[in-house]
């Protein structure tokens, strides 16, 4: 089921006209987008992984924008990941960050003994410039070219929200083609696409960081994060979802539940909620053993 497709269901189950102005594609995307990473987040269907290359006596290292959570266990139900140094593999375990803080051990040795995840507590700058070439709209996606330096988006992830601040328009990065050309999805603009000269803002989303513990003092060993990993935006008309398409009716009751509140009718969109619940547990309980197992514990314990 794709983005068009996906746009057509969700009208149908809250029976609501082609050219209703309840809804809007823009936000229809927003709350299926919702859904999706929700959906990943609790049935683990979607994983990938990371090797990050260590520096020495560097204590943190960024995670990919679209990293949900850690996916792999030990027996123990403890997260972990693979260190490597030369040919020898090593496998650290995860610890609270309270109890890395609280242990205070700064000194940099061979082999870390743990890690921690915890958020980045820095935004990536701000990118601005203007279209270098005109990029029409197909199907809802239109390109935005810069070749004004060949490395212009390298730090631009797909997620990202971009503005052509010329037309009006907002949006998202859905893809990346090189560090001078993005795949974006434009809404609320006179054209919803780009003409040369075009100037834009494109704001990098934030992101999770690694923190080995001790800092290693070895540069160039690896660590492998294998991760759940958040799907790709479908915000046009020929896009899809990574995962199985039966699990697109799970996502479209999420998404209405989402159109229900927003319309201050919450009993009524509680019923979408139940449904959505009823059918992710329903998807967990028929995955195989190896993807819904590793489950993670999440701490709320108050950090002072």
């Amino acid at each position: 089921m794709d983005g068009k497709e996906s746009l057509y269901q969700l009208r149908q189950v809250l029976s609501e006209a082609s050219d209703s102005r309840f809804l809007d594609d823009k936000t229809s995307y927003m709350y299926l987008w919702a859904a999706a990473k929700d959906f990943v987040f609790r049935t683990n269907c979607l994983t990938t992984s990371q090797t990050i290359t260590t520096v020495a006596d560097q204590e943190a290292y960024s995670l990919e924008p679209h990293f949900l959570k850690l996916y792999l266990k030990t027996e123990d139900e403890n997260p972990f990941v693979k260190y490597t140094q030369g040919t020898d593999n090593f496998f650290l375990e995860w610890h609270d960050y309270d109890k890395i803080r609280w242990e205070n051990q700064t000194t940099s040795i061979s082999i870390p003994t743990y890690f921690t995840i915890r958020d980045k507590r820095s935004l990536l700058s701000r990118i601005t410039g203007t279209a270098s070439a005109a990029g029409a709209s197909s199907g809802g996606e239109c390109t935005l070219t810069d070749t004004s330096s060949s490395t212009k988006f390298a730090n631009v992830s797909v997620g990202d929200t971009v503005h052509n601040t010329t037309d009006g328009a907002d949006g998202i990065v859905i893809s990346k083609t090189s560090n001078t050309a993005l795949v974006t999805a434009l809404f609320g603009g006179s054209g919803n696409d780009w003409a040369s000269s075009d100037a834009y803002v494109i704001q990098p989303q934030g992101r999770m960081e690694l923190l080995l513990n001790p800092p290693p003092t070895t540069a160039g060993d690896s660590v492998l994060v294998e991760y759940v990993v958040a799907p790709d935006p479908v915000f046009s008309s020929y896009g899809v979802y990574r995962f199985p398409q039966e699990y697109m009716d799970v996502i479209i009751a999420y998404a209405a539940w989402a159109y229900k509140y927003r319309d201050r009718e919450p009993d009524f969109g509680d019923k979408w909620y139940r449904n959505y619940e009823l059918q992710t547990r329903r998807y967990v309980n028929h995955l195989p053993q190896w993807q819904h197992k590793y489950k993670i514990p999440v701490s709320f314990r108050r950090r002072d």
